[in-house]
């Protein structure tokens, strides 16, 4: 049995792994939505789009760059990943409609619409874990075949502050990006009920604390990926072993 692989052999390995991927999706949305809240407070503070010579500091721009692209990037993968031993909802569709009559399982019925942020999404998420070769066909010294003086040091550039309008720019762009996932989520909710054959909710829960019990389960991915975990068996150890650890912490901690 592959690991690195998700199998789906019953209506409750559909379930599971939809149900995880609404789990995952709804932080992620969510913490993206606040995100660009924070930012859009920012620029109406800042009244940046009335007055777009104002400017921000690098590491602001950087900041809300970094954080809002890590978002978007993790969600693209979570909806489009359409590799092999990829865990998305793409992957998703792809086997339930392969496993549908064997297993009488109802799925959705993707609109034309529908199929098409699919596939743009898909397409940004490919687009995303590579750097395209267009970037330099879209530099001005490139396109007017400017030499390269060898004979002067490499100058990276590194900005002190940022016009306000790519602050602007990054919030309108990420915002469509956001109204796409959620477009996505919605329908993948929907699915979920279809699969489940009832109706649903979902609704977060607060806890005052997570702990380090559930760093094990990456660790334990990263070990199925390297091959040094094969079995389920293997992983149930794990879990054991790692219950036990916890424990005698607890009452190191306590005496």
């Amino acid at each position: 049995m592959d690991l690195r692989k998700y199998k789906f052999n019953s209506k409750d390995d559909f379930i599971f792994y939809l149900r995880e991927i609404l789990i995952i999706a709804s932080k992620n949305i969510s913490y993206l939505e606040n995100k660009l809240q924070l930012l859009k407070n920012y620029i109406d503070e800042r009244n940046l789009i009335e007055r777009p010579k104002r400017v921000v500091s690098a590491e602001m721009y950087d900041d809300y760059k970094s954080t809002i692209s890590n978002t978007t990037s993790y969600l693209s993968n979570l909806f489009g990943d359409a590799s092999d031993s990829g865990f998305s909802y793409r992957n998703y569709r792809t086997f339930v409609k392969k496993k549908a009559d064997e297993l009488n399982l109802k799925y959705l019925d993707f609109t034309q619409e529908h199929e098409a942020l699919m596939n743009r999404i898909t397409t940004a998420r490919n687009w995303s874990n590579h750097i395209p070769a267009s970037l330099i066909h879209s530099m001005e010294e490139r396109a007017f075949n400017k030499k390269v003086d060898i004979n002067v040091p490499i100058f990276v550039p590194k900005f002190e502050r940022y016009a306000g309008i790519w602050l602007v720019d990054l919030y309108n762009n990420s915002l469509e990006v956001f109204h796409g996932y959620k477009t996505i989520f919605e329908i993948a909710f929907k699915d979920y009920e279809q699969l489940i054959e009832k109706h649903t909710v979902i609704f977060e829960k607060s806890f005052p604390l997570r702990d380090i019990s559930d760093l094990i389960i990456p660790k334990i991915s990263n070990e199925i990926q390297n091959k040094n975990i094969k079995s389920v068996l293997e992983i149930q150890q794990k879990y054991i072993e790692s219950k036990k650890d916890v424990s005698n912490i607890i009452n190191l901690n306590n005496k």
